[in-house]
């Protein structure tokens, strides 16, 4: 048996006071999903699509749903917001394809127009194929898109482990680092990552000079390091406590036959995969063996205000990327992190502004959606007729105008996430990519 809850995302003004987000969770167990419920839009009687958001809403992933609810629900504030009503289904972690079809199957028969979700790529197929099967569009922020997780169906915005690497592989290759050794993980994601450097090395003409992964239970990293640097070796016979103090000894040293002098360095740049955690460890365990003096190259986890407070001392020339800049100068991006501290009391993150970048994308295909039902084929004005997810075919076999073409219509976007032009069915932007030194990030490049 799989549990599910709804929750009603309602939005209201109150007199005097910025937008309000109110989750309601309703504790009720459900074999099969229900009926939906929907809150009418403080905007008005104009709301007529019904958009599911499936993500989990309960559990320890509650955090970046409610970030990402939080984005989307703000861009309601925006013109063309009253088109929209939201759903939001709890979808637990450890749902499957059966689970995931009952949702689809209900969502089909409640009119909904489109999905959202899932929040990670682990459900990805389930989407996809239920999305393909009740044509229902699927809009993603997931990180992770393989073409055999995706369908006609399934549009994809989010920021990309692959579109990470790529940015830093160029990056790389045009400031003449044509050198570069990998640590990763040997399991999880790490395996594709190494996949991803190789290809984009290759295309770039950068040589990896040597890799090294490590496992879950890895905190001592001078093995992998030993694969990628070659240390000084301690010299036969006993060393004076005068030499050792010079060389920089110490007994776990000594254990290791090697001494702290700056090792042979062979690469130009340095990947460091990882979660916070090894991170943070790789990092100090590089300054405490004195292998410094290059680039090292790390991705979206670096930027995290407290990840550089506790470990900023050793970033001095981190190279990473993200996908979405709290601080830039842009008055898009300005304006939504002023209305959304206001309206949470703390700055937006990147799942939040994807939110908001999505709900966006959603407005502007409801109003060409909306445009196109008034007008009709023909040009007059007309009853928009009630809006059917699936094709329906005329006696000429002219299909009707579906929301689904009305998100493909949706050409470029220009988000707080950077300028998107959709292809195919991926809505294609830059990253920001940051540099750390003395204390300072900078900004080497921008998605606008």
């Amino acid at each position: 048996m799989s549990e599910y809850s709804i929750s009603i995302g309602r939005i209201k003004k109150q007199k005097g006071k910025p937008i309000i987000f109110t989750l309601i969770f309703l504790a009720t167990v459900f074999i099969i999903l229900p009926v939906l419920f929907v809150l009418p839009s403080a905007y008005g009687k104009g709301s007529t699509l019904k958009i599911a958001v499936v993500i989990p809403t309960r559990g320890r992933f509650v955090y970046f749903s409610k970030q990402f609810i939080n984005g989307l629900l703000l861009s309601l504030d925006d013109k063309g917001g009253s088109k929209i009503n939201y759903v939001t289904v709890n979808l637990p972690v450890n749902a499957g394809a059966t689970d995931i079809n009952y949702i689809f199957t209900s969502l089909s028969k409640k009119g909904v127009s489109a999905v959202i979700g899932p929040l990670f790529a682990t459900q990805l197929k389930y989407f996809a194929s239920n999305s393909a099967k009740f044509k229902i569009p699927v809009i993603t922020p997931s990180p992770f898109v393989a073409k055999k997780d995706a369908s006609s169906f399934t549009f994809s915005y989010g920021m990309t482990l692959k579109q990470e690497i790529r940015t830093e592989i160029e990056y790389a290759a045009s400031n003449g680092i044509s050198r570069i050794s990998v640590i990763y993980p040997h399991n999880g994601y790490g395996p594709k990552l190494m996949d991803y450097i190789r290809h984009f090395s290759s295309k770039n003409g950068i040589d990896i000079i040597n890799s090294t992964e490590y496992d879950d239970k890895t905190v001592d990293f001078f093995y992998n390091f030993h694969s990628i640097v070659k240390f000084n070796k301690l010299k036969k016979g006993r060393l004076s406590k005068a030499e050792e103090a010079q060389l920089g000894v110490t007994p776990f040293d000594l254990m290791h036959g090697i001494t702290k002098v700056k090792p042979h360095i062979p690469f130009k740049g340095l990947f460091v995969i990882g979660n916070p955690s090894k991170l943070g460890l790789i990092l100090t365990q590089l300054m405490y063996y004195n292998i410094t003096g290059f680039p090292i190259f790390g991705l979206s986890p670096f930027d995290s205000e407290h990840f550089i407070e506790k470990y900023g001392f050793y970033m001095q020339n981190a190279i990473f990327t993200d996908g979405f800049f709290k601080y830039d100068n842009d008055k898009v991006v300005k304006k939504f992190a002023s209305i959304y501290q206001n309206n949470y009391g703390k700055m937006p993150n990147i799942i939040s502004a994807e939110g908001y970048d999505i709900g966006g994308i959603l407005i502007k295909a409801a109003e060409a959606f909306s445009h196109r039902e008034a007008v009709g084929p023909s040009g007059s004005s007309n009853n928009p007729p009630p809006f059917k997810v699936q094709y329906l075919m005329k006696a000429n076999n002219a299909r009707t105008y579906t929301f689904y073409d009305a998100i493909l219509s949706v050409k470029s976007f220009r988000g707080v996430c950077g300028i998107s032009r959709l292809s195919g069915n991926k809505f294609k932007k830059g990253l920001y990519l940051f540099k750390y030194r003395d204390n300072k990030i900078y900004v080497l490049k921008s998605p606008f």
